[in-house]
C-alpha cells in the first residue's frame, strides 16, 4: 500500500517558549487543509516548553528536546525528518493568521511546481498598535540588499535543500538570507498576496539590529553576485536607513 505522503512540513524550532509556543501549535492544528506534518525542534528548554509540546504530542510527526547551536542548527536537525513536498519554518511566537491560511497557499499552487511559494505576514508591534503586514515577491535581481520576503510560512521546495545544502548555522540572524542568496535566476517562484501568518515581533533579528547588518553584510560578500565591495556598500546604506524606517514605522 503507497503511503501518503504530507504536502508540506511544518519546522517550528523552540527554546524556552512556554508563553507563545501553545497559540503557534494550535493555529496549525485549526487548519483545514489537512495535508501536513509538524516537526518541533527544541533546544533544551528548561520552562514548561517541553509538557507544551507533550500536550500536542498527537499531532507531532516528529520532536526532541535537545541542547543545540541556534535556530538554523535546530531547522537543520528538522530537515532530515521532513517527508513534505514543502518545507515551511515557523518561530515559537508566530502563528498562521487564520485556519484558512495554507488552504489559499496550496490552492493557488494547483497542480503546478514551484521552488518558492511567497505570501505576506503581519506583525503586531504592540498590543494596542495595528497589525503592519510585510512580505512581496521573490525577485532575483533585487533581493539581497533587502530582505523582500516573508520568511516565516515561506514554501520551499524539499529538493532545495539537496540541491543546495542546509542553512550555515554559524549565523544566529541571517541565516534564511544566506540560504535563500544561494538559489539561482531561474528558481521558479509564485506569490500568493495574501496575509497567511502572523509575526512575532519580539525576535533577534529585530531587536540586535547591529547584529542583523553585519550578519546582513556577510552573507552578501560570500555571494557570488553580490561580492565584499557590493556588500559594504549595501552595509552603509542599511546603516543610515534602518533608524529612519524605524522611527517612521516603515518596514525594513
Amino acid at each position: 500500500m503507497e503511503v501518503q505522503l504530507p504536502r508540506i512540513s511544518i519546522v517550528v524550532a523552540t527554546y524556552n517558549a512556554a508563553d507563545t509556543l501553545g497559540r503557534c501549535l494550535t493555529s496549525i492544528e485549526e487548519q483545514i487543509f489537512r495535508e501536513w506534518e509538524l516537526i518541533v525542534v527544541d533546544g533544551g528548554s528548561t520552562d514548561g516548553t517541553v509538557a507544551v509540546i507533550q500536550s500536542k504530542v498527537s499531532h507531532i510527526a516528529y520532536w526532541h528536546s535537545r541542547p543545540d547551536s541556534g535556530i538554523y542548527d535546530a531547522w537543520n536537525q528538522a530537515i532530515p525528518h521532513a517527508r513534505g513536498e514543502y518545507l515551511c519554518f515557523l518561530g515559537a511566537d508566530d502563528a498562521w493568521a487564520d485556519e484558512h491560511a495554507l488552504a489559499r497557499l496550496f490552492e493557488a499552487i494547483g497542480s503546478h511546481q514551484f521552488d518558492l511559494v511567497t505570501s505576506r505576514g503581519c506583525i503586531r508591534e504592540q498590543a494596542s498598535s495595528s497589525p503592519r503586514a510585510f512580505g512581496s515577491a521573490w525577485d532575483f535581481r533585487r533581493f539581497g540588499r533587502r530582505m523582500l520576503v516573508c520568511h516565516p510560512g515561506l514554501l520551499h521546495r524539499r529538493t532545495l535543500f539537496d540541491q543546495y545544502g542546509l542553512f550555515d548555522s554559524s549565523f544566529r540572524i541571517t541565516g534564511d538570507l544566506d540560504f535563500l542568496l544561494r538559489l539561482p535566476e531561474s528558481t521558479r517562484a509564485l506569490h500568493v498576496d495574501s496575509v497567511t501568518v502572523s509575526v512575532g515581533s519580539g525576535g533577534v533579528s529585530r531587536n540586535d539590529v547591529l547584529r542583523r547588518l553585519r550578519e546582513q553584510r556577510l552573507a552578501l560578500a560570500r555571494c557570488p553576485r553580490f561580492g565584499p565591495r557590493r556588500a559594504w556598500l549595501a552595509w552603509f546604506d542599511k546603516l543610515w536607513r534602518y533608524p529612519v524606517a524605524r522611527v517612521l514605522g516603515i518596514p525594513h
